[in-house]
């Protein structure tokens, strides 16, 4: 019911994933910027948006953020820290260390559309040193970044 109403209020949000392995994902909302900036303000609450995240944790704060980030892993959860910054469309995240995880940055994008609303775009890049084929992880990027954005859009929509 709920992926019902929040489907009724935003466009189908349209993915696309490069040859780099950098998935997009973009939506327009009804809502604001203003509005959909301040649901991605907290930074734990935005962190956990993937449908993967497991836990986070604010190890330091400031203008950017530094996060403990734990997700769901092909047989253990995986472990990761990366720094929040806020950009002048939204707020860009980009991997300071882990065992496992070999690249990592996400991007949320934020514009006011033309015919009204916000045009909400998430980008991420994630590579994993683990014995699991690119192409599947590349399209579990895909579908979790297009699940990212439907829990943004669920949270925006839950707000009003």
């Amino acid at each position: 019911m709920l992926i019902f109403v929040a489907a009724t209020l935003a466009a189908e949000p349209v993915s696309t994933m490069d040859e780099a392995g950098h998935a997009s994902v973009t939506c327009v909302v009804p809502q604001s910027e203003a509005e959909v900036r301040a649901a991605l303000a907290d930074a734990e609450g935005a962190t956990a948006l993937p449908p993967e995240v497991l836990d986070v944790t604010t190890l330091s704060r400031g203008n950017c953020v530094t996060l403990g980030v734990t997700v769901k892993g092909a047989w253990d959860p995986l472990k990761y820290t990366t720094q929040r910054c806020p950009t002048a469309k939204g707020f860009k995240y980009r991997l300071l260390t882990s065992d496992s995880i070999t690249a990592y940055e996400a991007e949320w994008s934020l514009a006011p559309h033309k015919g009204g609303g916000t045009e909400v775009t998430y980008r991420v890049h994630t590579e994993i040193d683990l014995p699991v084929p690119r192409a599947l992880v590349r399209k579990g990027v895909l579908q979790s970044a297009k699940d990212t954005v439907l829990a943004l859009v669920r949270r925006i929509t839950l707000a009003k």
